[in-house]
């Protein structure tokens, strides 16, 4: 007899990522990957209102460093209070007062060098 399937195992962001394009999909895959792999302990939220992912120390929206935000054609990975965050390569963009993206349009710019620099600055912030 196969083993019971267990529904709590399933993906929470599935529901997400079935409306978005297949690229921008494989995308979130591997920033999701990247966030998870350098930050285990973050707690991984979907808000489907704002068809966003957020990680931070609780699924609460202003407890979140980082998230995942859908464009048909690319991804951005936004940083909360990412305004004075290091980066000398100049890669995140925005005027917000707070947050700042970084824009991945392919998958070799999703294992670009300074994302993880940039997740783990802004996951120290909150305290993870």
């Amino acid at each position: 007899m196969p083993p019971a399937t267990n529904p709590a195992a399933a993906d929470p962001a599935e529901p997400l990522l079935k409306l978005m394009t297949p690229h921008a999909r494989t995308l979130a895959q591997q920033l999701r990957a990247l966030v998870k792999d350098l930050v285990p302990q973050s707690v991984e939220h979907v808000h489907m209102g704002w068809e966003v992912i957020t990680f931070g120390s609780t699924a609460k929206m202003g407890d979140a460093f980082a998230a995942i935000a859908f464009r048909p054609t690319y991804v951005n990975l936004q940083f909360m209070d990412a305004h004075d965050l290091p980066d000398p390569d100049h890669h995140l963009e925005g005027t917000g007062k707070r947050m700042r993206h970084v824009k991945v349009h392919t998958e070799e710019e999703a294992r670009a060098p300074e994302l993880p620099a940039l997740v783990r600055a802004a996951a120290k912030r909150r305290g993870l």
